[in-house]
């Protein structure tokens, strides 16, 4: 049922794909930049500055493993904290859109009001996220069962980000309850962890003609996987924080931008495909 919900969602909202898309893009662009310029993006496991989380990372598709070594640190340092700003910003987007939506199915919200309300927690979430992908990369090349431990640490609080969002708490707060909500939902977090490993294997195997192909399809099937799964666990998270649910707010809504968004989404893959093979 939540997997169900979850793609409901995703297809009648393309806005939800078209964040994660144009954090791709943005990405993409950036990467680009620095192979002329001379430096790349400060990240330990490439999937820190991924939204959502299954979403797959450049190295896979073409670009970030054929980058060079960096020689301009300053730039490298910059264009880190740049996008660090720009993806905790899409993620407060993300998130809170699809709890507006969770909170019913006529509620409607400015994606421009929801960002800045949760900006700031989710700058202090993706710092977090970024020293422990530090501490992790630390701990497999020291010694590597030491990683895995870890690893199996960090799942218990990797419900921080969507708890910031819908419980309306402070990191601390998110961060001392993603355990609990872990433990409460752990047989429909299990089965989606297993679906999006599932899926992202099939999707790595497609023998693509070219770099171009597999980046478009790639980055545009992962943005459609990716948001139907964390769409399905924010909520079951829903329904086991909220025992009841206000009034939906009825508002009369246009379809007029449903056919433009979608083709938003199909285009902003094939630009980054067109940039990341320039």
């Amino acid at each position: 049922m939540n997997l169900l919900i979850g793609l409901h969602h995703t297809i009648y909202h393309p806005r939800l794909i078209i964040i994660p898309l144009m954090i791709h893009l943005t990405l993409t662009i950036t990467q680009v930049v620095g192979v002329f310029l001379g430096f790349s993006l400060f990240s330990f496991h490439r999937f820190d500055f991924y939204i959502p989380y299954w979403m797959l990372p450049l190295d896979n598709l073409s670009l970030l493993s054929n980058m060079p070594t960096t020689s301009n640190w300053p730039l490298t340092f910059v264009a880190t904290v740049l996008i660090i700003l720009i993806k905790s910003y899409a993620l407060s987007m993300y998130l809170g859109s699809i709890k507006c939506f969770l909170e019913g199915p006529d509620n409607t919200y400015s994606i421009l009001k929801i960002a800045p309300y949760y900006f700031k927690r989710m700058v202090v979430f993706s710092i977090m996220q970024f020293i422990y992908s530090s501490i992790l990369i630390f701990l497999a090349n020291l010694y590597w069962p030491l990683a895995v431990l870890t690893i199996l640490i960090v799942i218990f609080f990797s419900l921080t980000p969507f708890l910031i969002v819908l419980e309306d708490t402070t990191v601390l707060d998110a961060l001392a309850n993603s355990p609990k909500q872990i433990i409460k939902n752990f047989r429909i977090i299990f089965i989606i962890i297993l679906i999006a490993a599932l899926l992202t294997f099939l999707i790595i195997q497609v023998p693509f003609n070219d770099k171009f192909t597999a980046y478009y399809f790639t980055s545009l099937i992962s943005s459609f996987i990716g948001t139907t799964l964390i769409f399905a666990i924010m909520n079951s998270l829903h329904l086991s924080i909220y025992q009841f649910s206000l009034p939906p707010k009825r508002v009369r809504k246009s379809r007029m931008f449903f056919p433009p968004l979608w083709i938003v989404a199909l285009l902003l893959p094939f630009l980054g495909a067109l940039l990341a093979n320039v």
